[in-house]
């Protein structure tokens, strides 16, 4: 089948549908298969819970019309979302870096909202298949598209570009994240540039935090890449405080108060802030968006528990996002005593040991009350100034019977560490 032709079936039904076990009536299920599933399998039951169609590319489980057959269903899905893409004539803003990606793409919502109708990633479905369901949840009637991509591997937002399209971009950093996947930090910075590589061939607007080298040494190959960050530049803010929460003061000296936990979200702020003022958004609007937007998902949030104020920052971590993070802590200007619980860092490759080891050491350098470290790669460095666990299991255990009062405390891992619910015990 055309993509045309599919694409005509897709403007028919209610949304795309890639698990079986989320069936919406009416929906077009696409049968993706991966390391532990065929999703060929789950079409037949997708029909019976109410899909319209399915789309698969196994000939064996073919029973009638409401099958599609194509030759890969994951390459049709991501061809079908390319061909949605191309209905829209508006800016689609691609959003990639090491780190702050989605903070910095949920306040650009906040503040695209206040006058454009704008569709957005929905957490973190940047990949190869959620860049494609972004994609083709966008209705007809958007104006702003914010699409963020992540990358683990050179080649990966190249691809992603190819099927998003977009228009504008920007990189919020490039840190020492997924190294064991780009192979070293060098192929890292070529990964992240090629958001660039396909802005630059299709005329696009790219962004330029000028305070970062890395990136202002990127922008010497563009023609008119949009500055920000500096007195000149197209758009800059003034960092005032944190304590703990971000405070800055624009051009026209008004100072913001904001949500916002931890130094380096400012630049979060300042890309968004920049792009904002680019798509032509008044300057107040931004203002009151960028301070009234609340962290969630476990990003950079604080709790206040009946013993102790948490920052929970347990979404992801990596050497770079771990350091700025302890850095941060101990600039606090804080009555209360302060303690770190950090959990390992993974996909790190051959920098994993080394890595572990100087975070451990800068984390206990700052003499907190209290530095605990949950995972097997951080226990290798186990020494008497701090505490050491294989699993959160064994830091609720330890905090049953060694209770933790009035301390500032942040708690920072990667995803899989699930270090939120050590929260419960604090």
């Amino acid at each position: 089948m055309k993509i045309e032709d599919l694409y005509s079936i897709y403007l028919e039904v209610s949304e795309i549908c890639t698990d079986s076990r989320n069936i919406k009536e009416n929906c077009l299920f696409f049968a993706l298969k991966g390391g532990n599933f065929d999703g060929n399998k789950y079409a037949e039951g997708a029909l019976e819970k109410g899909a319209k169609y399915v789309v698969v590319d196994d000939s064996t489980v073919v029973k009638s019309d409401k099958f599609i057959l194509v030759d890969d269903a994951l390459t049709t899905l991501q061809q079908l979302a390319a061909h949605h893409r191309e209905q829209f004539d508006i800016p689609v803003i691609a959003i990639t870096g090491s780190n702050g990606k989605t903070t910095t793409k949920e306040i650009l919502v906040k503040i695209c909202e206040t006058t454009f109708k704008t569709h957005a990633t929905k957490g973190n479905f940047n990949n190869h298949i959620g860049v494609p369901l972004t994609l083709l949840s966008m209705p007809l009637d958007t104006e702003v598209a914010l699409i963020e991509m992540g990358d683990n591997h050179v080649g990966e937002v190249a691809e992603l570009c190819k099927i998003g399209k977009p228009n504008q971009g920007f990189v919020t950093n490039i840190g020492m994240d997924h190294i064991e996947g780009f192979g070293s930090f060098e192929l890292n910075v070529r990964a992240k540039s090629e958001v660039f590589d396909y802005l630059i061939k299709h005329d696009g607007v790219i962004y330029i935090n000028s305070n970062d080298d890395i990136l202002n040494n990127m922008s010497k190959r563009m023609k008119s890449p949009i500055y920000y960050g500096n007195e000149y530049d197209f758009a800059n803010l003034e960092f005032v405080e944190v304590n703990p929460f971000i405070v800055y003061k624009d051009r026209q000296g008004d100072v913001i108060s904001t949500n916002l936990f931890g130094a380096y979200n400012f630049e979060n702020i300042l890309t968004s802030f920049c792009v904002g003022k680019n798509l032509g958004i008044d300057q107040d609007k931004m203002n009151r968006a960028i301070a009234a937007y609340i962290p969630s998902n476990n990003r950079s949030e604080i709790f206040k528990t009946e013993n102790n104020t948490l920052i929970l920052d347990a979404y992801n971590a990596n050497p770079s996002s771990m350091e700025v993070a302890i850095e941060n802590l101990t600039k606090i200007d804080s009555s209360s005593p302060k303690g770190c619980i950090l959990g390992d860092m993974f996909e790190l490759g051959s920098i994993s040991e080394e890595e572990h080891l100087r975070i451990s050491k800068l984390a206990i350098d700052q003499n907190y009350d209290h530095c605990i470290f949950v995972g097997d790669r951080f226990k290798f460095f186990e020494n008497d100034q701090a505490f050491f666990f294989s699993n959160k299991e064994e830091v609720i255990a330890y905090l049953s019977e060694h209770s933790i009062n009035s301390e500032l405390i942040l708690i920072k891992g990667s995803r899989s560490m699930g270090l939120e619910i050590l929260k419960n015990s604090l």
